[in-house]
């Protein structure tokens, strides 16, 4: 059985949802629940979600852009890369 829900949205989000919904001819309401239920199944039927945090990565790849930005911004200064070659 369907069940109502109330939900606050951002001035621009709901203005955006009340174009798309007048372009679709439906319901604001109606746009944003089908919009919702889509996403929700989505993420219920990820075939991937079961090997979220299945594979123990190493330490830096937290810091990968951190790292590769340290590793350019040297590459540009003409510094030599102590921590090996990334090409």
């Amino acid at each position: 059985m369907p069940k109502a829900l109330t939900i606050e949205l951002p001035d621009e989000a709901y203005d955006a949802l009340q174009k798309l919904s007048q372009e679709f001819g439906i319901s604001a309401e109606q746009l944003a629940s089908e919009w919702l239920t889509k996403q929700i199944q989505q993420v219920i039927n990820d075939p991937l979600a079961k090997w979220i945090g299945a594979i123990e990565m190493p330490p830096w790849a937290d810091r990968h852009d951190e790292l590769l930005g340290e590793a350019i911004l040297r590459e540009m200064k003409g510094e030599e890369n102590d921590e090996g070659d990334f090409r």
